[in-house]
């Protein structure tokens, strides 16, 4: 199995933004220095949800501090940016890292960001598609020219171009939707799952929808395992696994429940959003759903964990990137627990076979 660390640096009361900012770094260069392979950072605006807004500029700060771990965003939204500057932007950066980023892309979900923003969300899944070939081209040609309906451009010299040839890999957000992942296989692309859609136990059932649309595109995948996101807490007893997170563990839910939708205040689902007319009482039944999906949670003494590790990975996951602890959690215990897990749970899984790749 491969591990990462993964935040969206959510900013919980008991902390400042300087701090939930500056400990998120400090766990990251942790993980960098304990062997864990990956680091993942995800976009999100004007909520505590998450407070990387300026994606761009804290991963050019953690490839400062971390010398080694492999860098990726889960996700840029697209929608949101102008797509020649995310690809001059990640280009830079994978300069900077020598060849260690990859581009996790996604359409985004939350109203309240598109209607901050001034992008029509309306627009969102259209705008996706078109921008991710924009920054593809303006990796891959020498001077890109594009018509479409939002990027018009004749033979722009895009620099730099990425270090990594022919560039960084690209993921693919998707969550229960079958056309996201349908999309995603026809580019020959690789998904990442979190979200409700991994908490839920619905991410072994993604996985194999987006392997067997890989075999209907014909394309070879089983060198390739998508990352999902998960929660993974390590403790050295079982009675701080249980009660640590009380009264933690909700903390997103209940801030997705005011902004976490696209579903308009009039109750209209937007075109392509389709999934979402649930999503709501869904999350509300996480630990049930979970627990029918047979998904165990990843709390506990090291042993417990690996325990339950070995079960994730018999359902399919093979590639796992983590929070390793809860919003308002106490710092050193987020760092207590990512430490216990690089020296305790990760070398279990460190001589199984490989079959992992970037794509």
């Amino acid at each position: 199995m491969k591990f990462g660390i993964f935040t969206i640096v959510p900013w919980h009361e008991n902390r400042t933004q300087e701090q939930a900012i500056s400990e998120a770094l400090e766990t990251v260069e942790l993980a960098d220095s304990l062997g864990i392979e990956e680091a993942w950072f995800g976009e999100h605006h004007f909520s505590r949800h998450g407070l990387l807004s300026g994606m761009f500029s804290f991963i050019g700060n953690v490839a400062a501090r971390a010398k080694r771990i492999k860098i990726g965003t889960a996700v840029v939204i697209l929608p949101f940016h102008n797509p020649i500057h995310v690809a001059s932007e990640s280009a830079m950066l994978d300069i900077l890292t020598g060849g260690r980023l990859m581009l996790g892309v996604g359409s985004g979900y939350q109203r309240q960001e598109f209607e901050g923003l001034g992008v029509d969300l309306e627009e969102s899944r259209e705008r996706f598609r078109e921008h991710l070939d924009v920054i593809i081209g303006a990796w891959s040609e020498d001077k890109l020219t594009f018509h479409g309906k939002y990027t018009n451009v004749d033979d722009l010299w895009v620099v730099p171009k990425p270090l990594q040839d022919p560039h960084p890999p690209v993921y693919i957000a998707v969550s229960t939707s079958p056309a996201s992942v349908e999309y995603a296989a026809s580019r020959n692309t690789p998904i990442i799952v979190g979200g409700p859609t991994a908490v839920m136990g619905q991410a072994p059932e993604v996985i194999q929808r987006w392997r067997g649309d890989m075999d209907r595109f014909g394309h070879e995948h089983s060198h390739i395992d998508p990352p999902v996101a998960m929660n993974i807490y390590v403790t050295p007893t079982m009675e701080e696994a249980e009660t640590d997170p009380v009264g933690l563990e909700d903390f997103s839910t209940k801030i997705l429940a005011k902004v976490g939708s696209p579903i308009g205040k009039d109750g209209r689902i937007p075109k392509g959003y389709e999934q979402w007319a649930n999503r709501q009482r869904d999350r509300e039944m996480t630990s049930e759903s979970s627990r029918h999906a047979g998904m165990p949670l990843l709390r506990g003494t090291p042993e417990v964990v690996a325990e339950r590790l070995s079960m994730v990975r018999e359902k399919g996951i093979n590639r796992i990137i983590a929070s390793f602890g809860f919003p308002g959690l106490a710092h050193e215990k987020t760092m207590r627990s990512i430490e216990l897990f690089a020296t305790k749970v990760l070398p279990n899984f460190q001589e199984a076979p490989a079959g992992v790749s970037d794509a």
